[in-house]
């Protein structure tokens, strides 16, 4: 499953917020992370977020799943993207 969402935070913290709720509320694993990309996977799946700084001073959030709804990997990401301030 693939969202995208606009936030005002900068990439780098939403990279640090997505780090720590994955931490906080499931089993998985960083896999690979920088300032602008966090890769994750585990028992539920496999969770990879990106954000982007426009020229407007938005963020673009894209987060992406390797599984459908239920409760798993694709769940918790949508629970991460509410958590966030959206614009």
């Amino acid at each position: 499953m693939k969202y995208e969402v606009l936030t005002d935070l900068a990439p780098e913290d939403v990279i640090s917020r997505a780090e720590s709720y994955y931490r906080e509320h499931t089993g998985l694993e960083v896999q690979a992370r920088s300032e602008d990309r966090l890769e994750l996977s585990g028992a539920i799946g496999v969770a990879k977020i990106s954000a982007e700084r426009d020229h407007g001073g938005y963020t673009t959030v894209y987060a992406e799943t390797d599984r459908g709804a239920g409760f798993d990997v694709t769940d918790q990401t949508l629970r991460f993207l509410y958590s966030i301030p959206h614009v």
